[in-house]
């Protein structure tokens, strides 16, 4: 009798120690992919409990889930973004009430290694490349004023003979640019060279050459395809990054050599693959040209004495390293692969930050003394009939919709939304004759305050959205067509105050 009592004992104990197991292995199991922003829907009376989420494991940090307002139907979305640097393995999500004494398992969630970097279900890296986009577009907008249109550099006579090798590279490197089609681009980029041409006319002609071998280079390591970048040595990526800052055509050959070998190699054999290429190459072109630009208008307007002086240097700096981040950013969402992207580190923006600073108060050292020693130079001017051509509008729009698409795949929302974000810089290329408002042309604009004043809004919006009861794609869409139609509306104010402005001055 004492044997059954024992052995009916240690039975019921043996099953009460299996509940849990059979608790988890009840559970309905998801997969994840770290470093993206994951989404649990509660619906009908789960939905009424006031419940807060927590996603949990044994070896990482607790973290808490976001919760959104309730939908018309009632329903509850919950968020977690879960960082790239969490171990894969099994995680629960767990309920907590509000007297947080009482908590049960909800689901079980495999996490896996990031395996496509779809910046549709990134939030907080797409809202820091649509600011960044916006913040540049409306700059762009503004422009058009006759205020800004004006833009000029110098140009010291070289003095010294060239070796003929070199010459010849000089010869060769004056030709190639001259080819280029009259426009602003052309203009940025042989003013953005002057730079290292004022220090040395020799290695103004041979640095392009050695870039184009750099970007050749910079496909050693390459597996199957552009997107297999995780195995390149990132280095020679933020040398040349630098490098084309201090003389954008130098970046400008480096594209090249790098899409050349692609190429050859059969690398490039799609549409997504071309795309990652314009990518890259605005990593190595766009901060430098654009921080130049940016900081030349900036000083055309009105500041306070303290802070004028520093103003215009400090957000092209910051503008430039924004947009090398943003590059990053697409390069990865576009790129076919697996695994980390090159650049994958804030250490690369900031040193494009702190590179194009130096760039430009060297450059005005340089300026300075090449007006003591009464050098003789050119001055030459650009003013610019308009900011963008149509087929550069054209091609804006193929690339947003291309890109929406591959975050997307869906072909309409894609189509629709590419051409809204590129509509602003169509409206660049034309004046209207209607409306008149005469009294608007009186406000003097400010390219800075304009522009953050459109980020700003921007992002209020987007922050409604963040809290909207959506899952984390349909939130992305909402973000995106949120950017579009905040550019249009000013991009079509800046038109009729152009248009009102120079009514004004003719009158």
């Amino acid at each position: 009798m004492r044997i059954k009592l024992i052995a009916g004992l240690l039975l019921g104990f043996f099953v009460f120690l299996s509940i849990p197991t059979a608790l988890a292995a009840d559970l309905p199991m998801l997969t994840w992919e770290r470093g993206k922003e994951q989404n649990v829907v509660l619906k009908g009376v789960a939905a009424q409990q006031n419940w807060d989420l927590e996603f949990v494991s044994k070896t990482e940090k607790t973290l808490q889930f976001h919760k959104s307002e309730k939908n018309s139907k009632g329903d509850v979305v919950y968020s977690v973004s879960i960082p790239e640097s969490y171990a894969t393995g099994l995680y629960i999500i767990q309920t907590v009430a509000d007297s947080r004494t009482d908590s049960r398992a909800l689901s079980g969630v495999t996490v896996l290694p990031l395996q496509t970097a779809n910046l549709i279900q990134i939030p907080i890296k797409l809202i820091i490349l649509l600011l960044a986009y916006a913040f540049l577009i409306s700059t762009l907008s503004s422009m058009r004023m006759q205020k800004y249109e004006r833009i000029q550099y110098l140009r010291p006579t070289p003095s010294a003979q060239l070796p003929n090798l070199i010459a010849s590279l000089y010869r060769l490197r004056t030709l190639l640019v001259e080819g280029i089609r009259r426009s602003l681009f052309k203009f940025l980029l042989i003013r953005e060279g002057e730079l290292l041409h004022k220090l040395s006319p020799a290695a103004w002609a041979i640095t392009p050459v050695l870039t184009f071998l750099m970007g050749c280079y910079a496909t050693v390591g390459i597996a199957d395809s552009v997107g297999g970048s995780e195995h390149i040595d990132s280095t020679i990526f933020i040398i040349i990054a630098i490098i084309g800052i201090f003389d954008s055509y130098s970046g400008f050959t480096a594209i090249f050599g790098f899409a050349f070998i692609q190429t050859v190699l059969g690398h490039v054999t799609s549409v997504q693959s071309s795309m990652v290429l314009v990518a890259m190459g605005l990593s190595w072109i766009a901060p430098g040209i654009a921080a130049s630009l940016y900081q030349d208008i900036l000083s055309k307007d009105k500041y306070f004495s303290a802070i004028k002086s520093f103003m215009p240097d400090v957000i092209a700096s910051l503008l430039g390293g924004l947009l090398y981040l943003s590059s990053d950013y697409l390069i990865a969402s576009l790129a076919d692969h697996s695994g980390p992207i090159i650049g994958h580190s804030l250490y690369f923006p900031i040193s494009v930050t702190v590179a194009i600073f130096i760039r430009i108060n060297f450059e005005r050292f340089i300026l300075r003394d090449l007006h003591l020693t009464g050098e003789n130079y050119q001055v030459r001017v650009l003013t610019m009939p308009r900011v963008v051509s149509p087929k550069a509008a054209a091609l804006a729009a193929f690339y947003f919709s291309s890109t929406l698409f591959i975050w997307t795949n869906q072909i309409g929302f894609a189509i629709v939304n590419g051409v809204l974000l590129s509509l602003p810089l169509l409206l660049l290329v034309v004046r209207f004759d209607l409306p008149r408002i005469n009294w608007i042309a009186r406000f003097e604009r400010n390219i800075l305050l304009e522009s953050t004043l459109v980020c700003v809004l921007a992002a209020i919006v987007m922050f409604k959205i963040s809290n909207s009861p959506y899952d984390v794609i349909d939130k992305g869409k909402l973000l995106i067509t949120d950017t579009a139609v905040a550019l249009l509306v000013h991009g079509l104010i800046s038109s009729v105050i152009d248009t009102c402005s120079r009514e004004r001055v003719l009158a």
